[in-house]
This record gives C-alpha cells, structure tokens and sequence, in this order.
C-alpha cells in the first residue's frame, strides 16, 4: 500500500508578516508561489494547491477588514482535506511600524487580486473536471452501507489503470458527519489482468 505523503504548506500563512515587511520581497515571494500552483495547475493536479489558495485569500480578506491573520493547527490526511472554519484561529497583528504597515497595505492590495486570479484558474479546472467525470458502480451494490470499497480509473490511451481503496469513517468531533479517505494502491499497465484481479491482489477488499 501507497504512503501517506505528509501535506505542508507551500506558502506559510504568515508570508506577508516575515521580517523585515517589504513590499517587493512579499511581490516575489508571492509571484514564485503562485508560478509553481500554475505549473501544477497545467497538469491537473488542483490540490493540495486548492484548498491552500483559499486560506491565503480568506487571510487577505481578514486582515484587511478585521487586521487579523488566520491560522491553523490542522493536521492535514490527505492532499484534498478540506479546512473547516472551526479549524480557523484569528490572531492579533503584532505592533508594527507605520513604515512596515505602508508596506503591509501594499502587499494586501497587490496579493488580493493575484489570488483571486490563480483561485478562479483552480476552480474552473475543477468544474470542467467534475463536469467531464462519470461514475459507474460496477461491484459492491449490496454493501454500501458498510462503507469500504474501491475505485478505479482507466487511462485508456495510455493503458495505465490507478486503483484506489476507499474507506468512509465518522469524524471523531462530531456523531453525524463522516469523511471518506482514499489510498491508491495499484498504478501502472495492467498488462492483461482484469481489474477484478487487481482489487484481489492490492486492496483488502474480499467481497467477490
């Protein structure tokens, strides 16, 4: 079975508040940042980008009208795990300098709008993603409910398969809300085998 890669931030949620403030390094440190979710972007891969450009425009946003930084101490599982809003802590900007918060506001003027750009890119990639994508449930149509399974994926021009094994467990926090966790466990060219095969071999799902 596939690890779990450890998800990180690629840009820290306090990048504008790193000494010393400075317009122009926080425009570089930005336009770097935002260069690398595009080249992901241009491959399809959204997250964990996605999820990451919503934190730094919800930032921007708090410490323009509310002059606090948004944090978290979110352990990520996944590179798709979504930050909830009770996940969020506000904190106080420090006492800076009338020099350094000249150069703040510079920063939340140009970054906003960069943002926002690269979010919109992310979200329409997304749609048509989603838009584009069709499901059929071939196996396990009297065991949904034990929530355990599998899915997946064949590319056909390419003659890969990826196969994922899914498991859909309640979230410790809270009694109604569950969350589904993936782990590809097989990709490659499955050279003749049926899918069937595969899911025998490389998932702990026995229900044929």
């Amino acid at each position: 079975m596939a690890r779990k890669k450890k998800q990180s931030f690629k840009l820290n949620p306090d990048w504008m508040l790193s000494q010393p403030i400075d317009f122009e390094y926080n425009k570089y440190t930005l336009l770097n940042y935002i260069q690398k979710c595009e080249e992901n972007f241009d491959e399809f891969k959204i997250y964990p980008d996605f999820v990451e450009l919503a934190l730094h425009l919800a930032n921007v946003q708090s410490l323009v009208k509310e002059k606090r930084l948004l944090q978290t101490k979110k352990k990520f599982e996944s590179c798709d795990d979504e930050i909830l809003l009770k996940e969020l802590q506000p904190l106080k900007l420090p006492e800076l300098q009338d020099s350094e918060f000249s150069e703040l506001e510079k920063t939340l003027v140009f970054s906003g709008n960069r943002l926002m750009d690269t979010f919109n890119i992310g979200k329409s990639i997304w749609s048509i993603v989603y838009e584009s994508t069709t499901i059929n449930l071939k196996k396990n149509k009297d065991n949904m409910g034990f929530g355990h399974g599998y899915i997946y994926y064949p590319n056909k021009s390419k003659k890969q398969i990826f196969l994922w094994e899914y498991s859909i467990r309640k979230m410790k926090r809270t009694k109604s809300d569950a969350k589904i966790y993936f782990d590809m466990v097989w990709s490659g060219d499955p050279q003749g085998q049926r899918v069937t095969t595969l899911v025998k071999d490389a998932t702990s799902w026995k229900d044929w």
